[in-house]
């Protein structure tokens, strides 16, 4: 079960699929036959060799790494952020992407699926512009509600530029609930995301944040991901936590300490104990600083 703040006096329990409905109604709206999403920003980013990239608002899980953890609370959606068509985000996009002469445009920030309708339209939108041998667009999700409905992966499949990036959180059931608090059984979407992906052929990255896992859980994680397709290793990413201000808040208080990390500040690789005391050492100088409230850094 799942716990959120709706707010300052009342919390509600509830799964990562009822969230996500809950979410929905905050972050999206029916217009003339239009659905609308909230964003958060539009950015060109390094990310993929270069890419345009909108961070919507609004996520179904509350990772305790997430550098904007604090942008998706369902608390803050009501006041965070902007409603966009699905033109006009489908033409910021280009734009950017035009103007930086990238080759990949991205959603980002929150999970994208939550209000999937509105990623129909807009991918209508990109296909209409733009021929689709020359831009393709990365759909970044954690794959929850891909894998609750096969549904999704039927219309992704309508548009051959999409990839689909699906980002684990850990290697194991039991390591996913350390990691958002959810219990373990919808790790199995995860997973089953994966499995429609590649079963339905939509170009598909697994990410796996490596951190997080142990050895053993990361040697039997590939070898389920092995039965899907004896090819797909070489589709799997290994991503490392970065350590942010707001993340090294979350860690430090759930005593989640990764094995490898990332100083984004400085751009060290830290391993082993070394994460540990580094988490331990920023969380008590930003304690001690003029910061009263680390999460808001």
């Amino acid at each position: 079960m799942y716990r959120i703040e709706l707010n300052e006096e009342s919390t509600i329990v509830y799964d990562p699929i009822m969230l996500s409905k809950i979410v929905e109604e905050r972050v999206m709206y029916l217009d003339n036959n239009r659905f609308f999403r909230k964003y958060y920003r539009f950015r060109a980013t390094n990310f993929y060799g270069g890419s345009a990239t909108g961070d919507v608002i609004g996520c179904n899980l509350y990772c305790k790494y997430c550098w904007s953890l604090g942008i998706n609370k369902y608390s803050n959606l009501k006041n965070i952020g902007f409603y966009m068509g699905p033109e006009e985000a489908a033409l910021k996009l280009l734009e950017i992407a035009a103007k930086n002469n990238f080759r990949y445009i991205r959603l980002s920030g929150g999970e994208p699926t939550i209000g999937f309708n509105h990623v129909i339209q807009l991918l209508k939108m990109v296909n209409g512009f733009t021929s689709f041998n020359k831009i393709r667009f990365i759909l970044e999700t954690n794959g929850i509600l891909i894998g609750y409905g096969k549904e999704y992966v039927e219309e992704l499949l309508k548009f051959p530029f999409v990839i689909v990036r699906v980002s684990l959180k850990g290697c194991s059931p039991d390591e996913f609930k350390t990691i958002t608090g959810v219990c373990g059984e919808f790790y199995e979407y995860q997973l089953k995301a994966i499995e429609y992906l590649f079963e339905y052929n939509v170009d598909t990255i697994i990410a796996v944040t490596i951190g997080f896992c142990s050895k053993e859980s990361f040697t039997r994680l590939i070898e389920r991901l092995l039965r899907i397709r004896e090819d797909i290793i070489y589709r799997i990413e290994l991503e490392v936590a970065k350590l942010y201000p707001n993340v090294i808040k979350m860690l430090y208080e759930a005593k989640l300490f990764p094995w490898i990390a990332v100083d984004p500040k400085e751009n060290i690789l830290l391993r082993g104990e070394d994460v540990e005391q580094f988490i331990r050492k920023r969380y008590k100088e930003y304690r001690e600083s003029d910061h009263t409230d680390i999460s808001k850094l």
